[in-house]
Order: structure tokens, then sequence, then C-alpha cells
């Protein structure tokens, strides 16, 4: 009785779990498509240091701002270097494209990439739920593999609300 009352409880949890999973949008289908954005400049702040660094919050929150004052425009993220750990260096630039901002702004770096060749990616769901970074920018990379495009070795996250993020994978050479 015990054993078979046990079961019940189990497949109970089970099946409330997955259905939330599939409320929050856990099962979406994450778009993978090619679009010729042209060229995108950006205006923004570019971080390096620890992701528990006040800092990098204060720049998130300068950018939200700088949004929020330009209807229309959304924050992009690009990580150049992603930390393994929370006391690893995290190299990021954060920005909002320059066609939005009607004057100059001060101290910010400008950023101008190549997105012609563009292989993107349209994520729907809670943050709970949402695809990690790796399997995102994996089904970027087969796409491309597939369409015979330039494999993408930058991604620009765009912000689009608190459960829509579009990842845009470009190739860029090094400049070096």
């Amino acid at each position: 009785m015990k054993k078979t009352a046990i079961g019940i409880i189990l497949m109970f949890v089970l099946g409330a779990s997955l259905y939330l999973f599939y409320l929050l949008g856990g099962f979406n289908e994450i778009l993978v498509f090619k679009k010729d954005y042209g060229n995108i400049e950006l205006v923004g702040i570019q971080y390096k240091g620890t992701p528990q660094n006040d800092l990098l919050r204060q720049s998130f929150l300068e950018m939200e701002r700088l949004q929020k004052s330009h209807e229309g425009a959304v924050i992009h993220t690009i990580y150049q270097v992603e930390p393994a750990g929370k006391l690893d260096t995290l190299e990021v630039f954060i920005g909002i494209e320059k066609k939005f901002l009607f004057t100059a702004e001060k101290d910010k770096a400008i950023l101008s990439l190549d997105a012609s060749s563009a292989v993107v990616a349209e994520i729907n769901a809670n943050r709970w739920v949402m695809p990690g970074p790796k399997k995102v920018k994996t089904k970027i990379k087969d796409f491309a593999i597939k369409n015979q495009l330039p494999e993408p070795n930058l991604f620009i996250d765009q912000i689009l609300g608190p459960e829509s993020i579009r990842v845009i994978g470009i190739y860029q050479l090094d400049e070096e």
C-alpha cells in the first residue's frame, strides 16, 4: 500500500513538474534562420572585470536607462570572454544601436559589426527554463554549417523582453 501511494505521489509530482515546464515555455523551439542586418553600429560600455563587481550591474543599469529613453532601442550584449567561475575575468560589451541616439553619448565605446550574413536564433521562454548559451550557440553553428554559411564566432544577445531573447551569430575577422 505504501509503495503504491509513493508511486502515485511521484507520478503526480513528475506530471506537475512537466506541466509547469511546459507552461513556462521549456518545450518551445529555438527558431533559427539567416538574416541580413547589414552593418550594426552599437554605442555602449565595454566592461572587463569579475561578474560580481558592482560596476557590471551599474553598466547594465546605465544602458537600460538609455534604452528606455529611446523608443524601439534594444539592449545588445556581446560576451568576448565568459568566466568559468564567479572570480574569473569577464569581458562584455553592453550597448544599444547608434541609430537610436539623437545626441552623442560621452564616454561610450562604439562598436561596428558586419551582420550581413547573420544566423539568428530566437528564444521565447521564462528565464528559469530558457536554454543555455552553449545549446543556442550549437544550434546557430549547426545551421550555418548545414546552409554553407561562415561559422559564427561572435554572438550578439538582444534582450527583447523578460521572456524573449534573440541571438545574432556573425563571423568576424580577428582584429590583430
